[in-house]
């Protein structure tokens, strides 16, 4: 029967510390390989130097180093946006997408393989949900980044899934993400993305979890927003607002409203002025993303004029607003676009 190894990148730096004296090799392999892997980007155990030949081999022997079995690197034609999807040993897939600015790049990852929430103008919704990521597979995602020569210096959880429905492996992986032994990222460069489980927000103030927020809307209107969001039926977005206004009280970090732009569906004055009222007693931006469409997405995005016209309104009303501009649509890497690996 095959050994079965222990995924590196499942461990944190005291289980990595833990499994070396396990496997009666000195303490100080540990800082050695979290050297070399977070530091120097090398997951080759050979070419670890400082490791002893012996010692490599042990390692081999019981740590599995291997970050995915395939993966399918697509780059935007605006070479602004790169999506990699991954083929993990089970046969799922999960889907990341480099984002490309100036001077830095964002990696939005995945937090499960498909999504349950079923959102109707998202596509990883019509895929459906697969299973959880683990926080080795969460941190994996930046690994490879790294490994492409894509250092990613900011994380967005808007990747498939819902973050908040496996919030114990989504922050494992934000707390090693931050250790100062592996990358070290800022916890304020790192983003959490949710489409407004109550009980996601009661587990991050039970357990003193301070993190950016992005609230992914759909509509401030209940009635409108149980039909695009089915989970408005069990999480009503009035319960919400008040369980967010409690966290915010709590630790004053920056809230974003993410508002999918629907043709004829949600871009309406009353829409816009739900929305607003939404986010000044949030004390929350609005950021505005234009429908991505898909041939199984049965919407269609607003004009630009509309779109333009709408943040105007919004600005008007004394409230901050951005306009989050496409990249990667060509690729299907866009926000709400990732799935399609389940669906060729």
């Amino acid at each position: 029967m095959t050994k079965q190894k222990k995924s590196f990148f499942e461990m944190n730096v005291d289980e990595l510390k833990e499994v070396c004296t396990s496997l009666e090799l000195p303490r100080y392999i540990a800082d050695q390989l979290l050297d070399w892997v977070y530091k120097k980007h090398q997951i080759k155990l050979e070419k670890m130097k400082n490791i002893s030949k012996k010692n490599q081999a042990v390692l081999a022997e019981n740590i599995d180093f291997s970050l995915f079995k395939n993966v399918q690197s697509d780059v935007s034609s605006e070479e602004n946006a790169i999506k990699n999807s991954c083929l993990l040993d089970d046969g799922n897939f999960l889907e990341c997408v480099v984002l490309k600015e100036k001077n830095y790049n964002t990696l939005c990852v995945s937090s499960q393989c498909g999504c349950p929430v079923d959102c109707k103008f998202c596509l990883t919704g019509v895929v459906g949900f697969k299973r959880q990521l683990s926080a080795g597979e969460i941190v994996r995602q930046v690994v490879y980044s790294f490994s492409i020569n894509q250092p990613i210096t900011n994380i967005v959880f808007m990747g498939m899934g819902e973050p908040l429905l496996n919030a114990k492996q989504v922050f494992k992986a934000i707390d090693m993400l931050t250790h100062p032994k592996l990358y070290d990222l800022s916890k304020r460069n790192i983003t959490v993305s949710t489409s407004g489980f109550i009980q996601g927000i009661e587990y991050l103030m039970k357990n003193d979890r301070v993190v950016n927020l992005a609230f992914s809307v759909g509509s401030a209107d209940p009635i409108k927003r149980e039909r695009l969001m089915p989970v408005e039926k069990r999480n009503p977005i009035v319960k919400f607002a008040k369980v967010l206004k409690q966290y915010q009280l709590q630790h004053n970090r920056k809230l974003t409203l993410e508002y999918t732009l629907l043709d004829g569906v949600n871009d309406t004055d009353y829409d816009i002025k739900v929305l607003v009222n939404l986010a000044k007693y949030l004390n929350a931006k609005i950021n505005l993303i234009n429908l991505n469409p898909h041939k199984k997405i049965p919407f269609k995005p607003v004009s630009i004029d509309k779109l333009h016209a709408i943040q105007a309104i919004i600005k008007k009303q004394k409230c901050a607003v951005t306009i989050r501009y496409k990249k990667g649509q060509d690729i299907t890497a866009a926000c709400g676009q990732l799935g399609e690996s389940y669906l060729k």
